[in-house]
């Protein structure tokens, strides 16, 4: 597929370089109509995703050495110290009168935000910041070896500051009393769309990126390309897609993106000349498509302002935090370190690889063992990635789970059905799935599984913190952030907390962060910015000639 360069917007909206579906569907699902997949894929839950990481704190207990006068801060190694049994615990450090002691603790400090420097040399720990201010200084007993231990231990408990504090949606949403405003979020896979609400809720308006180009030249936009009825009598495109992310080369289909566009204002049942609109955009989007966007939203569609933010930047909004590192792996992989919420914009790292690479892998391993399906068409990748989010996960330790594998096959075995999907007799109603449950999705951390000359997910992540100013790394490791569809895996986030920290130094604590809410983390992050009073004065209006519109516009809206 020829490359396309940012400044070349006519070639970026060539109809030849769109994405095709292939259009070769087998038989057995011809006339299978997807509505109840399409709904179990693209439904709008409130209810809170049940996490698989666990324990993300570790817990300590023992003898801690501190100084005898308790107010001394910082005391030389000289004076005299004092041993108390120490415990921590939800974020806490307590200490107790012994260890025979029952809950009751003596004292208790929160560790939740504060910075923990370790001094091997001294055998000490100190302790300072964090809501309380707190300073203090702990020495480990001389011929205890624990000092990793407690080190590993108070830095899990400090970094816990911001794991509860993520945005949670409401229901049901209410419209915003003052302020109207329109929320889009572009996808190469899928479209979200909503208004702004009293609170912040999830999307009104989800469906696949995908359009059917009729035989007359009309356009089928979403869920409704799929049925069989309209699939056979046009060509199914995705209208948006990267090529090579990392060069800011995106393929863009202008008239069939203005349809997905449309039929969001037409899910949303909203007049868009009474309406301003944020649209929230993938991280390598070029200017020159930004700017068809903005011209159409404001010219043709007659919205009273638009905005634009980047995907990326708004996850962090929806973890209610300003500094961090945000991985947002879908169908590309974006990792976009923040700081006192500004990009760091040499930092940035993305590749045009995520979900579709595990699909592909499991696509192949499934006509292994269900050769009556070629997982080809649109329809079939629809069942082919039902079955990844129901069965795939990423294994912590993929050595030791090859191992488990290969003793006692039937552990890792699963069967999974479609029979409420209502397929056809010709249909095959379950798919049976063992070790490639989890060697599918290990190309994420050994790329050359997936045939790709790439770095693997942790070390990318390590690089862009590493291309980030020297003082906020620390800060930065021990503030990852997943987002996008891929994140949902089991296990994930667990594995990369696991590699990353094997490229860091042992005094580093790193810790990747979940949201409940991920999944549609940049949309509730859109949903806070637009509510703010910053929000009116970063709005473009419609109120100059194009010709200077377009000159003044390229100064993009970062909303940061």
């Amino acid at each position: 597929m020829p490359a396309v360069e940012r400044t070349s917007p006519e070639l970026c909206t060539s109809k030849d370089l769109v994405e095709k579906y292939v259009s070769n569907e087998s038989m057995a699902t011809s006339n299978w109509d997807p509505t109840l997949l399409l709904n179990k894929l693209y439904e709008v839950s409130y209810e809170p995703r049940k996490e698989s990481k666990l324990n993300r704190f570790t817990n300590m207990e023992g003898h801690l050495e501190v100084p005898v006068d308790d107010e001394s801060i910082y005391a030389e190694l000289q004076k005299n110290w004092v041993q108390k049994y120490f415990r921590t615990r939800d974020g806490r450090l307590q200490w107790f009168a012994s260890h025979f002691a029952d809950d009751t603790p003596v004292g208790e400090v929160l560790l939740s935000g504060c910075e923990v420097d370790a001094n091997r040399d001294e055998n000490a720990l100190y302790i300072h910041g964090g809501k309380s201010h707190i300073r203090m200084v702990l020495r480990i007993p001389p011929g205890a070896n624990v000092f990793d231990k407690w080190r590993k231990a108070m830095n899990s408990h400090a970094a816990s500051s911001y794991l509860d504090t993520f945005v949670n949606p409401v229901y049901p949403p209410l419209p915003h009393i003052t302020k109207k405003v329109a929320i889009i979020e572009l996808g190469s896979c899928s479209m979200r769309a909503g208004v702004l609400t009293m609170e912040p809720s999830l999307p009104q308006s989800f469906f696949p990126t995908i359009v059917l180009v009729k035989d007359d030249g009309k356009f089928i936009v979403g869920c409704d390309a799929l049925l069989p009825e309209n699939r056979r009598k046009g060509e199914l495109i995705r209208p948006l897609r990267a090529t090579d992310i990392s060069l800011d080369r995106y393929v863009f289909h202008r008239p069939a993106l203005k349809a997905c566009l449309q039929k969001c204002v037409d899910d949303l049942k909203v007049d868009p000349t009474k309406y301003r609109v944020l649209l929230s955009i993938p991280q390598n989007i070029p200017t020159a498509l930004i700017a068809d966007l903005l011209k159409f939203v404001l010219e043709e569609m007659c919205f009273q302002g638009a905005a634009i933010s980047r995907q990326p930047s708004l996850v962090l909004y929806a973890y209610d935090v300003a500094t961090g590192v945000v991985v947002d792996i879908g169908d590309c992989v974006n990792i976009v370190p923040v700081i006192d919420g500004y990009v760091v914009d040499n930092a940035i790292i993305s590749l045009p690889c995520g979900a579709t690479q595990i699909i592909n892998a499991l696509q192949a391993k499934l006509i292994e063992s269900n050769g009556s399906y070629t997982f080809q068409s649109s329809i079939e990748m629809l069942i082919s990635r039902f079955v990844m989010e129901q069965a795939c996960f990423v294994a912590t330790d993929y050595d030791e789970e090859v191992k488990k594998c290969s003793n006692n096959i039937c552990d890792i075995d699963a069967v999974i059905s479609i029979e409420q999907f209502e397929p056809t007799s010709e249909m095959m109603s379950s798919f049976k799935i063992n070790s490639a449950r989890f060697t599918t999705t290990e190309g994420l951390f050994k790329p050359k599984r997936w045939g790709l000359d790439t770095k693997a997910l942790h070390q990318l992540v390590f690089e862009a913190v590493q291309l980030s100013p020297i003082d906020s790394r620390k800060t930065l490791f021990r503030n990852i952030y997943l987002a996008g569809g891929v994140s949902l895996l089991p296990g994930l986030a667990e594995r990369l907390e696991i590699e990353v920290a094997s490229l860091v130094a042992p005094i580093i604590h790193t810790q990747v962060h979940l949201s409940p809410w991920r999944y549609n983390a940049a949309y509730l992050g859109a949903q806070v910015i637009a509510s703010v009073k910053i929000f009116c004065g970063s709005i473009i209006g419609y109120t100059c000639s194009m010709e200077n519109f377009m000159k003044n516009f390229i100064t993009i809206i970062t909303l940061q």
